[in-house]
This record gives structure tokens, sequence and C-alpha cells, in this order.
């Protein structure tokens, strides 16, 4: 009897062990079954990633090598594009791992994208096109003023049949120095060098006709990259100033200010000096060789009119009057010796 209760028994405590062992192993596959769709999701959505990626073609410029990557339709197609590639970029070497892939766009549509983003990449100096369906995607730098220029254009104009641009990052040419000349004459205002942008090229025009009473303005500018913090407050400060001139130059390098010209008297020149320094930015530095006029009939030199009118037109600030008792030679070397200091110059480097 006791034998039998021992077998019941030990039957009893294999059967629960076995019941919860396959609890448990159920417990474990219904957990990774669970978890199984959220690996596929992820999967799949790499997937989908790849298949877009391949469906792309890109070009990507960098000094003297272009890479290509991506697909095309077919085998002639590719060949097609490579051919492209080689005729806009003749003399770089060219790393080519375009994949054949079909697409449900049309090839002529493709062939056309192609060849508009190797046009725009033909004037960057480095950059990168991709080509996604019916979306082209632009960015880089362009390889100077007048071919930013030219991809500006192309990029806002008439594109190919069934094309989009999904994205256009392209940066002007980079300046460094980064320069901008005002040159004030008698009838005419020039600008020339560099500005940041088209915007800020049309403010300074703006303000030029504002501050400048001539008749031409001649603009030489040009969009480019570089340009230090605070251009434009510089700019406009420096403009203002020679504005109160009656000829002259300023120029602005990076963060370096220099002014020159002629001043119709020696207050205006000091004034001109101190408004610059003042209204330029931090950081910002100047330098001035500012002259001015006085009357010919304060240096009572006895000369005759003709002489005197020559004498004022010299640029020669009262800061020494020959006397009357010397000879006219004596005071005609003292008046030409006098014109050569008769100008106010001065500079500020700020910190």
């Amino acid at each position: 009897m006791t034998v039998v209760l021992g077998a019941l028994l030990g039957l009893l405590v294999v059967s629960s062990a076995d019941t919860f062992a396959a609890a448990d192993a159920d417990s474990r596959d219904e957990a990774a079954h669970k978890a199984t769709p959220k690996a596929d999701g992820k999967a799949a959505n790499k997937n989908a990633a790849d298949t877009s990626a391949e469906e792309s073609w890109f070009a990507n410029l960098n000094q003297s090598k272009i890479t290509l990557r991506g697909s095309a339709p077919s085998e002639e197609d590719r060949q097609t594009s490579l051919g492209m590639v080689k005729a806009h970029f003749p003399n770089l070497t060219i790393e080519d791992k375009v994949a054949v892939a079909q697409t449900d766009q049309p090839r002529e549509q493709w062939l056309a994208a192609v060849s508009f983003g190797l046009q725009q990449l033909s004037l960057m100096s480095r950059g990168k096109v991709q080509v996604d369906g019916g979306a082209l995607t632009v960015s880089g730098e362009a390889a100077d003023a007048q071919q930013y220029g030219k991809l500006k254009k192309a990029l806002s104009g008439t594109l190919p049949a069934g094309l989009t641009v999904k994205a256009n990052a392209v940066r002007p040419p980079i300046a460094d120095p980064f320069v901008f000349q005002a040159d004030l004459g008698p009838n005419a205002l020039s600008l020339a060098g560099s500005v940041p942008s088209e915007g800020a090229r049309k403010d300074v025009r703006d303000l030029s006709r504002q501050l400048f009473e001539r008749p031409g303005l001649d603009d030489r500018l040009e969009v480019a990259s570089g340009a230090p913090k605070n251009w434009d407050k510089a700019v406009a400060a420096a403009l203002r100033a020679l504005s109160r001139l009656e000829t002259g130059k300023v120029a602005l390098t990076g963060v370096a200010v220099s002014i020159e010209g002629i001043a119709p008297d020696h207050g205006t020149a000091v004034a001109v000096s101190s408004q610059l320094r003042r209204d330029l930015p931090d950081r910002f530095s100047t330098s001035e060789s500012i002259k001015w006029k006085e009357a010919a009939s304060h240096l009572n030199l006895g000369l005759d009119p003709r002489t005197a009118q020559d004498v004022a037109a010299t640029i020669i600030p009262r800061i020494k009057v020959p006397s009357r008792g010397q000879p006219l030679a004596e005071r005609l070397a003292a008046t030409a010796d006098t014109a050569q200091r008769g100008t106010l110059t001065g500079g500020l480097k700020r910190p």
C-alpha cells in the first residue's frame, strides 16, 4: 500500500512539472510572436528606405573627382548618363557605382532630369545633385559669382518636363577677404566688391540713392559668402561718412574700414572721422585720411586771382599761415609745406 501511494505521488509531481514547463514554453512563444511583427516592421521600413535610395541617382562633385551612386532605369540609360558626366567634366576622375533598377518614370524624363542636374553641378566648385523620380535636390558652392547667377536663374526658371526642384541649397562663392568699396566722384558713385546677398545689394543701392546726389550710380557688386558679422551696419556707417565728403572713397576689407577724400572744411573733416568711429559696430577698425579746403582769401598771400584759385583748389588746412613780412618765395614754400601736412589722419581699432 505504501509503495502504491508513493508511486501515485511521484506521478502527480511529474505531471505538475510538465504542466508548468509547457505553460512557460507557451508564454515564451507568445512573447516571441508579439515581438516578431515589430522587428519585421523595422526591417520593412529599412528595406523601403534602401529601395528608395536605390531608385535615386546621385552625382557628388568634390575637387577633382565626381562620384556617381544610385540607379538608372536600364544599362543603356546608365551608359548615356555616364557619357553626359564625361562631357560636363572631361578632366575629372569619375567613380561610377550606378546600378540598374527598373522605375515607373519614363526614361526620357529621367535622362532630361539627369542632364539638367549635371548642368547645375558643372557651375559649382563642389556640390551634389540628386534625381529622385521627378524631384531634384541641389546643394553646394558656386564656382564664382557669374556661375552663381546662372544657377539661380536656371533653378528658378523653366525646368524639364516632369521635374521639380525639391531643395536648393547652393551657396555663393566665398570671398576671402570680403571686400566692399564705394568711390565718390564729381558726377557718380561707383560700387564694387562683394555683397552677401541680392537683398543686401538692393539695400546698398537704395541707401546710396538716398545719401548721394549724383546723376550716376555704377553698380559692379557681386554676391559672395564670407561677410563678417554686422557687415550691413558697417557699410551703412561708411556710406554715411562718405556722403559728407565732396569726393572720396571708403573700403571695407574684412573688418578693416578705410576712408579718404576731401571735406568742404576742417569741421566737417573732424566730424566725419568721429562719426565713422562712433557708428561702426564692434570689431571693426578704422583708418582715415581726410583733407579739407580753405578759402584763398584766408591765406592773405597777396597772390593774383588765378594763383589764388589754384591754391584754394589744393587741400590746405589752417595749421599755420605765413606772415606778410616773409618774401613771397618763402611764403609759397611754407604754403606748400602746410599743404603736404594738410591731412586729418587717424585710426581706431575696437576690441
